[in-house]
């Protein structure tokens, strides 16, 4: 991964974040499950019956999707940037689907050329052709007919753009020092601190209970990560993937599991569920970005062995092996 693509990710990690400040903030664990409770299944985001040449996506990041047109106008490397296009996609996304709809507002249309002649600094007529080619494009990615049947929650097929050539990661870039890091004083802290937050998840606690706990160890582990990575003597791309674990922690203490989950007790059904389906769903990387997850959870393992959080991470490094070529087989199947 040479370090222009490094940016590149930092930016979709940066979109990532984005979206999920502006929605309203629903916690997926607010308090543990009561027995009477009915929960609806769905497939994983892969198999959803997408059509030919269509894949299954979520609403923020098919509002993404459609708006990267709007990225040549606005600096992306910038938070206002990102706001900008974000907010201008989201207008010209509701406005395209009225449209599609039957029930375009002529008055609506022609404010949305006023405000992206003020923001993007166009011509009128820049403006109009603008908005032009964006309701084509929702429509050309979005038709009406191509939608799914059956409702599974808030999401679309969107038709394939382009088609990518998914690769498994090369391992032999992967070549960390056999040297055992022991831990510091600082790495000590964090264990404790990772302790503590599995007490609160064994005892059932309600989610406000800890989320503040959860959201500074999510950062102290991914800089102490980070420094051990360096430590291993690893390539600076190696150790650019540290903030992989970052949605890693929010999928095993931040959503609801049907079995108590924790970094040192994760049921092999949820490694499938993370890699085929949540990672896909709240990540938004370029397609071959995603098969560094398996290498960067590898070496989270071992991290969390030599810092004495884990006696072993063999049975663990064993599971991301097994899924890993199942959940290249699901990345060619989205994004070929």
């Amino acid at each position: 991964m040479a370090k222009k693509n490094k940016k590149k990710i930092a930016k979709r990690r940066a979109k990532s974040n984005q979206i999920k400040s502006r929605k309203k903030k629903l916690r997926l664990v607010k308090s543990r499950r009561e027995p009477d409770v009915q929960v609806m299944y769905r497939p994983g985001i892969a198999d959803m019956g997408a059509p030919p040449g269509f894949r299954a996506i979520n609403m923020s990041q098919a509002v993404l999707e459609y708006g990267k047109p709007l990225e040549q106008y606005v600096k992306m490397d910038s938070k206002d940037g990102l706001n900008i296009s974000m907010q201008s996609a989201m207008l010209l996304w509701n406005y395209a689907n009225s449209v599609q709809r039957g029930e375009e507002d002529e008055k609506e249309g022609k404010d949305i050329i006023d405000i992206l002649k003020r923001t993007f600094k166009l011509e009128y007529s820049e403006a109009h052709d603008l908005v032009k080619r964006m309701v084509e494009r929702f429509d050309y990615l979005f038709p009406l007919d191509k939608q799914p049947k059956e409702r599974f929650g808030p999401f679309m097929f969107i038709r394939k753009e382009i088609s990518t050539i998914i690769r498994p990661f090369d391992y032999s870039t992967l070549k960390p020092s056999n040297e055992i890091i022991p831990p510091d004083e600082k790495d000590r802290e964090l264990i404790e601190r990772i302790n503590k937050l599995d007490s609160y998840v064994k005892a059932e606690a309600d989610y406000e209970e800890y989320e503040n706990l959860l959201l500074e160890l999510k950062e102290e582990c991914m800089e102490r990560f980070k420094k051990w990575l360096a430590d291993k003597r690893l390539s600076e791309e190696i150790i650019s993937l540290y903030d992989c674990i970052n949605i890693y922690f929010d999928f095993i203490y931040g959503y609801m599991h049907d079995d108590i989950a924790l970094l040192k007790s994760v049921p092999s059904i949820y490694f499938e569920e993370f890699f085929k389906d949540f990672l896909l769903r709240k990540m938004y990387v370029e397609p071959n970005e995603y098969v560094y997850w398996p290498p960067a959870l590898k070496l989270f393992y071992k991290f969390l062995h030599e810092k004495n959080y884990l006696e072993n991470p063999d049975n663990f490094i064993k599971e991301i092996d097994y899924i890993e070529f199942h959940f290249i087989e699901v990345l060619r199947k989205q994004f070929t």
